[in-house]
C-alpha cells in the first residue's frame, strides 16, 4: 500500500498559516493547514527535498508556491 505523501507546501509571505497538499495512502488528495513556523522548520528537510516546478494562480498569474520533489539518494 502507498504511504501518504506531501506533494506541495504553500507558505504565503508574511503569514502564520501554511497549506500542505497531501496525497493520502488511499490515493485521495487533501489540503491540510499548518502553522507556517512548522512549515519553515520543514526547510531543515531540504536535504531530502528540492524545490520543483512553480505553482501558479491561474487568475493572477502569481507564483503561490512550489512543488517539492524527493532527492534521490546517491
Amino acid at each position: 500500500m502507498m504511504k501518504s505523501q506531501v506533494i506541495a507546501l504553500l507558505v504565503p509571505q508574511d503569514s502564520l498559516k501554511a497549506t500542505l497538499l497531501v496525497r493520502r495512502a488511499d490515493g485521495q488528495f487533501s489540503l491540510e493547514r499548518i502553522d507556517s513556523r512548522v512549515a519553515f522548520a520543514s526547510c531543515a528537510a531540504a536535504a531530502w527535498f528540492r524545490k520543483g516546478a512553480p505553482i501558479v494562480d491561474p487568475g493572477t498569474s502569481k507564483v503561490v508556491g512550489y512543488e517539492i520533489a524527493e532527492v534521490e539518494p546517491s
